[in-house]
Order: structure tokens, then sequence, then C-alpha cells
């Protein structure tokens, strides 16, 4: 599809892919390419971008809202794979041939995004600054998940909390996090009811304040990274 920039992205004018790190720099003729074949958008809570098991056939810019990508064990417990947030990109799997979703897609608010097709996304990376940002991309992204996996790995239950309030916070620029309760016990297999409890211990402890019903403001992060050492 190849028509009209959509009456959505007029205003935009590829501020949307300019949020994509590894589409910097690319010509301005390729943005306006990408544009006009993207597809804006807008999903309700609790909807489905993708679903496990389904081909891996687009990527997916988000510009408004929070999504997860979650899959459940065999007792049926959720475990969260990641959460996604304003400027975003999901780009799990498809540039593996064939490759399917190992998590499902789930919009934890109103998301607004743009979806771009697999074959279009090919056409871009043919660039080979594009082709060197992406294998940078792909060692940043192994680097982030053998960090959540060491996060499950801390058996205390208060640092292995304080361990991913410290990841969530190096990975955005405010320091506030949010985060409901069964987030993060999807996130690092502990029960709600523990993190609760291990919550306020750190919050006595002056590590951190909470500021709303799913939100923690982090005090003091050095001293967080004191408390969990990894």
């Amino acid at each position: 599809m190849t028509g009209k920039v959509p009456e959505e992205c007029r205003s935009c004018r590829g501020e949307c892919l300019k949020n994509v790190e590894f589409l910097v720099g690319l010509p301005p003729e390729k943005v306006t390419t990408l544009l006009r074949r993207a597809v804006r958008l807008t999903l309700p809570k609790g909807g489905c971008l993708f679903r496990e098991g389904e081909a891996c056939d687009a990527i997916y810019i988000i510009h408004r809202g929070r999504v997860k990508l979650s899959t459940y064990d065999q007792d049926g417990l959720e475990r969260i794979a990641g959460i996604f947030v304003e400027h975003d990109t999901m780009w799990e799997g498809v540039l593996v041939p064939d490759s399917r979703y190992s998590a499902s897609a789930i919009a934890m608010t109103e998301v607004e995004y743009c979806k771009l097709a697999r074959k279009d996304f090919e056409e871009a990376i043919q660039e080979p600054e594009v082709a060197m940002r992406i294998i940078a991309l792909l060692s940043k992204k192994l680097h982030d998940a053998n960090r959540r996996n060491l996060l499950k790995s801390i058996a205390d239950p208060k640092e292995r909390v304080a361990g991913l309030l410290l990841y969530r916070y190096r990975r955005q620029t405010s320091d506030i996090i949010t985060l409901r309760l069964d987030e993060m016990a999807g996130l690092i297999a502990l029960r709600p009811e523990t993190i609760s409890r291990k919550l306020k211990e750190l919050e006595r402890e002056g590590y951190v304040k909470k500021t709303g019903q799913s939100s923690i403001r982090i005090l003091d992060p050095d001293r967080l990274m004191e408390l969990v050492n990894y």
C-alpha cells in the first residue's frame, strides 16, 4: 500500500519514525515511503496487538499508552517479559525468517500506535547504516534480557523488588515508576502480597516513596544500587 500519508500522520511529519533508533538518519524520501505504508491504529485497554504463536509480521511503534508482553506458565500464572511505553518500538522476532511471537502483546491502557508491515521494514534495513544500528540494538536487547533474568535469580525478595525498581528507573527519564503489584509480580515471579510488604519496607527505609496507587518515586537510586549490587 503506497497511498497518501494518513491524515493522523500529517501533523506528525515523521516524528514517530525519528524515535525508532535504527531508522535514525534515513533519507527523507525513505521516511515518507515508510509513513505512507504505516497504519495508525488505536487499541482499547485489554486489547491485543498480537498473540503468542502468531507469525511475526510487523513492527509496532507506540505513541501513547502501555503494552505488556506476557505469557502464562503451566500453573496458569502470568509471566511478563517486558513493558513498552511511549516511543518504544516492538520488533521482537521480525528479523528471524518464519518466526512466531513467543508472548502476547496486551494493552495495559488505551494505546495509539503505528503498524509497519514486515516486508516494508525489511526494505528499510537494506541501508548499510541501518543494518549496523540493528546489530548494535540486538546486542543491547540481549544485555537487557540478561539483566531481567538476573533479577529473577536474586534470592532475597526485598532485593529482587529493589532490583526491578532500579531496572525500570534506568530505562526512563522520570524518577517515578508506574507499575501495579500484579505487573511487578509477573516481571519478577513474586506474589503481589510479598511485593507489597517489601515496598513498605523500602519506603520505611527511605529508598522510595509511594505517590499513587501504582506510582513509586525513587528517592535514592545510589542506595538502591548498593542494596541490590547487581
